[in-house]
């Protein structure tokens, strides 16, 4: 619940240390109470934060500044970010039900159930975002959507007593609202300096052929490079602001590699992104931390191996443009579902735990099945074997589910 709702709110905010300090308050103590470490609830909360900003229909600012770097309509972007988007949630679902499977925890007595109030009474407050992303299906402009929503967000409240404001506090409540936006617009304005004299005088060009120089004209190195740009940037600006100077940088450096304008923007994105939960500076971690009253490090250090799937997506859809919807719905559909399956596998060979605990041996094959079915075109031979490969394991790891029980029951009856 913690992951699921952190996804919808980080969709709304776009920020995953708001995001982390605005549901994090109520999850991280649930999490907590049921016998999930401190470092382990933070650093979920903190994945979960970070990723609602990939996650469509309204993802974060960056989709949005995309969509009008690349000149299309937001639909396009949305649609893109669907299957990288699933497959990254989809390991983090698998990770907490497995861990919570291995450890026995992550479970409420009745007690904490009772105490949770009724949603329904509160629906009316999901009338705003319901109209913003009505609005963008329509195909009304980013601006004329979110006027509309805005008006919204003045009416919606007054469609139940137990949401109801004081006008008297709309004059405050306005206040807040240009604070807030004023802490994205002024580094973004100052970031637009920056990236208009990159362009004009051409430092934009010359780094991009530096980097690619500097990778000795290997693309494998190349891209180590431009993801190790990406992380570093973003460990100290915000995602927008990081995307937006990375996308002046970085972009052109991966066209040059052969990789298509979408596919280049979405992979800085990504890892524009993911520097929130990357050591040694993952700011949404942090704030996670801070609120679970824990060790920050060690919370990041969490976050960054329970996510670890999460910086093999890029690649994976440079690898097959199908992932970001291009191509025919079969092709599309094949990739998103070996991409969702390869993640959960992934996820499966971290945790070392399914149906019975795994070895060392077993762990590294669903690994290595992930990470090759990741990384490989779509049907591809490498990606045939790999998938085959985890099938066969899963079913062997079935069929031989009760052996550690066994083992259990006779070492203690001996």
């Amino acid at each position: 619940m913690a992951i699921i709702g952190s996804s919808l709110m980080g969709t709304i905010s776009g920020s995953a240390v708001a995001n982390v300090t605005a549901t994090g308050v109520f999850t991280i103590p649930l999490m907590k109470r049921t016998g999930i470490t401190p470092e382990k609830a933070a650093a979920y909360e903190a994945i979960a934060s970070t990723g609602g900003q990939l996650m469509p229909p309204i993802m974060g600012i960056a989709a949005f500044v995309m969509a009008e770097m690349l000149a299309t309509s937001y639909t396009n972007i949305a649609l893109a970010g669907i299957f990288p988007a699933l497959a990254f949630y989809f390991s983090l679902f698998v990770f907490a039900g497995i861990h919570a499977n291995k450890t026995n925890t992550g479970t409420l007595n009745d007690e904490d159930i009772n105490e949770i109030k009724s949603i329904f009474p509160r629906l009316n407050m999901l009338l705003p975002p319901v109209v913003l992303v009505i609005g963008l299906v329509m195909g009304y402009s980013a601006q004329i959507s979110v006027v509309w929503a805005t008006i919204t967000c003045f009416i919606a409240p007054f469609l139940s007593k137990d949401t109801r404001y004081d006008l008297k506090n709309i004059p405050q409540m306005v206040l807040d609202s240009g604070i807030q936006a004023a802490k994205i617009a002024c580094p973004i304005m100052a970031i637009g300096l920056v990236v208009s004299v990159a362009i004009q005088s051409n430092l934009a060009l010359k780094f991009a052929s530096g980097l690619i120089d500097m990778g000795g004209g290997s693309y494998t190195v190349s891209l180590i490079m431009i993801v190790l740009g990406c992380i570093i940037m973003g460990m100290g600006l915000p995602t927008v602001a990081a995307y937006i100077i990375g996308a002046v940088l970085y972009v052109p450096a991966l066209k040059e590699l052969g990789v298509s304008e979408l596919q280049a923007h979405f992979f800085v994105m990504y890892f524009c992104v993911l520097s929130m939960v990357t050591p040694p500076v993952s700011l949404a971690s942090f704030a996670a931390a801070g609120v679970a009253n824990t060790d920050a490090m060690r919370t990041s250090v969490e976050a960054f191996k329970i996510c670890a799937v999460a910086f093999l997506i890029p690649f994976a859809f440079l690898a097959d443009e199908a992932l970001l919807f291009i191509g025919s719905y079969v092709d599309i559909l094949l990739a998103g579902v070996g991409l969702i399956f390869s993640t959960v596998i992934w996820a499966i060979g971290v945790i070392g735990f399914a149906k019975r605990r795994m070895n060392k041996l077993e762990r590294i094959i669903m690994m290595a099945c992930g990470f090759f079915a990741m990384i490989s075109q779509t049907a591809s031979v490498i990606w045939l074997i790999a998938i085959g490969t985890s099938l066969v394991y899963l079913a062997y790891h079935w069929l031989t589910k009760n052996k550690e029980s066994r083992i259990n029951s006779f070492v203690k009856s001996h």
